[in-house]
């Protein structure tokens, strides 16, 4: 008898054990034709959010890890991964919502069909029932500061920052994109090895561009598909401009990572594949690189 396939889902928690407890529950009630474990890192390091989490140890196929101090996102995700068994990984923040009992099995289905695939998102709905934007362009430097200043609305500059922040994306329509969120990323394992995970100089911030440009590099796609549908709460916490450097820890975390990213990959050229297949939209994933 064939062994069914595993998937392991990651989520790392900061202060949202209330909504993982309801997440874990429906992660657990998905249906298809393979087996799921769920590995549970909280940075929390609060008795009270550890309390609420220690719900989820009720299943045998939960893992759950309390870190004592904040490793904060992209560590936290890696040493989740570490403690994986699954085929497919995937990273899943706390405020997510599952819509549909056959989520898994419909991101399964995409990775069966076409074996080019390695990192696949899904389009996701905000408590206030709009779509936000997780999918973008590979970043610049240029972009990333002009997107949070008044100089952006100027004539020259205008288009730079709507470029990276792919304004005219149809959320609608599935694609391949140069990278997306990792709020909701599913990996297989054997491309996860072979990138070596998220790298860990990044805090919170870019290592998913970063994992999507491997990706490319390695001759796999990122695609991003519209009909699977996962809920999210809306909340960013890296919203504001320079103004709320100072005011906002996690904006200033989002600055020092980027700086990471913008020196790593300075001289680096875009990945032509993702360029050219983003324009290639089908309901078909199976697209020509």
């Amino acid at each position: 008898m064939a062994k069914k396939i595993l998937i392991s889902v990651v989520i790392v928690d900061f202060f949202k054990a209330e909504r993982i407890v309801s997440n874990v529950e429906r992660i657990l009630a998905q249906q298809g034709d393979f087996n799921t474990e769920v590995i549970i890192i909280d940075n929390s390091m609060d008795s009270g959010n550890q309390q609420i989490l220690s719900q989820c140890k009720q299943s045998d196929n939960v893992t759950l890890f309390f870190n004592k101090q904040n490793n904060g996102y992209t560590r936290g995700c890696n040493q989740g991964a570490d403690l994986c068994r699954g085929d497919y990984l995937l990273f899943v923040n706390p405020d997510i919502e599952w819509t549909s009992v056959n989520i898994l099995a419909d991101i399964l289905a995409i990775y069966k069909r076409d074996p080019r695939v390695g990192i696949v998102g899904t389009r996701q709905m905000n408590d206030d029932g709009s779509t936000p934007d997780t999918v973008r362009r590979f970043p610049n430097l240029a972009a990333q500061v002009l997107r949070r200043s008044s100089f952006r609305h100027l004539p020259l500059l205008k288009g730079i920052a709507e470029y990276y922040e792919y304004g005219e994306f149809d959320y609608f329509k599935p694609a391949n994109v140069d990278w997306l969120q990792s709020s909701f990323m599913a990996i297989s394992r054997h491309l996860w090895d072979k990138i070596g995970g998220f790298d860990c100089r990044y805090f919170i911030f870019m290592a998913d561009p970063d994992i999507c440009y491997k990706c490319w590099e390695q001759g796999y796609k990122v695609h991003y598909e519209s009909e699977i549908v996962v809920g999210a709460d809306g909340l960013r916490c890296s919203a504001g401009g320079f103004k709320d450097v100072f005011s906002n820890r996690v904006l200033r975390f989002h600055i020092r990572d980027a700086f990471i990213y913008h020196f790593q990959y300075l001289l680096k050229p875009n990945i032509p594949t993702a360029r050219k297949s983003q324009n290639q939209r089908s309901s078909s994933v199976n697209y020509e690189q």
